[in-house]
C-alpha cells in the first residue's frame, strides 16, 4: 500500500479482495484504498479516518441484554433484571429472571416492556409492573336465587380491575332461570367487575354491585371478554398501538392500546421458522425468521412479502426514529431497511462474515455524523 500522502480517501473495510488489490481509483480519478483491518477509528462520509473519541466504564458481574434509551437503561446482571444509572450502579428491579437473553421496548404509555421467553412484564423507573391485571382467582361463583328477572338462559363473567388496567375476563358461566329468578355471587373481591347478558342474550354488560335480580345490565360492554394475557416471548416491539411479541415461530399482537391482552384466536402470524428479529417501521413490520419478511400496513389483514433470502441475528435490531430507518445484522453484515419494504445489505460486496449466534447494535451520533456500531457474538472461527 502506498504512503498516506498518496491516498485521497479510505473506502472502508474489505476482506474479499486480495491484499494486493486493495488500492483503486475512484470515478473522479482520485486514489483510494480499502482497509484490511481497523480498530477504534471512525470513517467519515468523504473518506477520511480519525481516531474514535470515547471513554469506557466497567462494572463487575455477569452482564447481558443491555438496553438503553435517552431516559434510562436496563440489563440483566447475575440473573437479575436491573436498572442501570449513569455511574453503572445496578438496582435490582426483578430478581431471579435467569440468564436467558431479554428483549426490551419502550411503549407509548411511558413504560419499558420486557420479556425473556419465560416471563413478561413492564418497568416504571425502578418499579416492576405486570403487563395487565390478573383475572380473579379463584373465580367467583354465580348461583340462582329468587328475583324478578325474565325467564331464560343468562351468562355472566368476571374481570379484575387494578393499577395495571382491567384483566381478561373469566370464562362465561351459564345459568338458566325460570320465572321469578335472579343471580347472586359468591367470592367477589372489591376490585371485581361483573358482566352479564340479558335472557338468551350474547352481549356482556356490566351490572350494578350486588345480586343481579332485575334487568339492569346497562353498563359498558366487557372490552376484555375472552381475551388472553400476552404471552412471554424472546423479542418484542411496538407498532401502531399494539405490543408485538415473538414466541417461537409465532408473532402475537396485543389488542390496540391494551398492551397486556391479545385475541388468542386470531391475533397472531405464523412463520416457517423461529423468529429472530422483529423491527417495525412507520408503515409496516420487518420480521426475520428463515428469511426476512416485510408485512405492510395492518399485519392481520395483509400478506408477508419476502425481501431477503436469509434471516437476522437476535438482539441486533434498532430504529433511527428521525429517518425511520431500521438496522439489524444478518449473515451478510448490517441490513439497512426503510419504509415500504426497501432493504439493502451494504457490507455484502466488501466483507465476508463468519456465522454468529447473536449480536448487538448501537446508533451513535458524533461530530455531525451518524454511525451504526455492530457487534457479533459467539462467532464461528475458521481455520487460517
Amino acid at each position: 500500500m502506498p504512503s498516506d500522502a498518496t491516498i485521497d480517501a479510505i473506502l472502508g473495510l474489505n476482506n474479499r479482495l486480495k491484499p494486493t488489490r486493495m488500492e483503486t481509483v475512484t470515478q473522479n480519478r482520485s486514489a483510494a484504498s480499502w482497509l484490511r483491518v481497523a480498530s477504534n477509528i471512525d470513517l467519515s462520509a468523504d473518506g477520511f479516518i480519525r481516531r474514535r473519541q470515547g471513554f469506557y466504564m466497567a462494572a463487575a458481574g455477569g452482564w447481558h441484554s443491555i438496553w438503553a434509551d435517552e431516559n434510562c437503561a436496563y440489563g440483566v446482571c447475575n440473573g437479575d433484571l436491573v436498572h442501570i444509572d449513569t455511574s453503572l450502579a445496578a438496582t435490582v428491579v426483578v430478581p431471579g429472571i435467569g440468564r436467558v437473553r431479554a428483549s426490551f421496548a419502550r411503549l407509548p404509555d411511558g413504560m419499558v416492556y420486557w420479556t425473556n421467553g419465560a416471563l413478561i412484564g413492564r418497568i416504571d423507573g425502578k418499579s416492576a409492573r405486570a403487563v395487565v391485571t390478573p383475572p380473579p382467582n379463584p373465580v367467583p361463583i354465580a348461583f340462582p336465587v329468587a328475583g324478578s328477572l325474565p325467564p331464560g338462559s343468562y351468562q355472566v363473567c368476571f374481570t379484575g380491575l387494578g393499577a395495571d388496567g382491567e384483566s381478561a375476563s373469566t370464562e362465561p358461566q351459564q345459568i338458566s332461570l325460570r320465572m321469578g329468578g335472579g343471580i347472586a355471587f359468591a367470592g367477589l373481591a372489591q376490585d371485581t367487575r361483573v358482566y352479564a347478558t340479558g335472557p338468551d342474550g350474547a352481549a356482556f354488560n356490566e351490572i350494578a354491585p350486588g345480586a343481579y335480580l332485575s334487568l339492569g345490565n346497562l353498563g359498558a360492554e366487557c372490552a376484555t371478554f375472552m381475551r388472553s394475557p400476552m404471552p412471554a416471548g424472546h423479542a418484542l416491539a411496538h407498532y401502531r398501538g399494539s405490543l408485538l411479541v415473538a414466541r417461537g415461530q409465532f408473532l402475537y399482537l396485543s389488542e390496540p392500546y391494551r398492551y397486556g391482552l391479545t385475541n388468542a384466536g386470531r391475533a397472531f402470524i405464523p412463520f416457517p421458522a423461529q423468529i429472530s428479529v422483529v423491527q417495525p417501521c412507520e408503515d409496516g413490520i420487518y420480521v426475520c425468521a428463515d428469511k426476512t419478511y416485510w408485512i405492510p400496513g395492518d399485519p392481520l389483514n395483509t400478506q408477508p412479502v419476502v425481501v431477503l433470502p436469509y434471516g437476522g441475528l437476535p438482539g441486533t435490531a434498532l430504529l433511527d426514529r428521525y429517518t425511520q430507518t431500521a438496522y439489524w445484522q444478518g449473515p451478510q453484515g448490517v441490513v439497512v431497511a426503510k419504509p415500504g419494504g426497501v432493504v439493502e445489505a451494504p457490507q455484502d460486496d466488501a466483507l465476508i462474515f463468519n456465522p454468529a449466534r447473536s449480536g448487538a447494535s448501537l446508533l451513535r451520533e458524533q461530530d455531525g455524523e451518524r454511525h451504526v456500531i455492530a457487534a457479533r457474538f459467539d462467532v464461528e472461527r475458521t481455520e487460517p
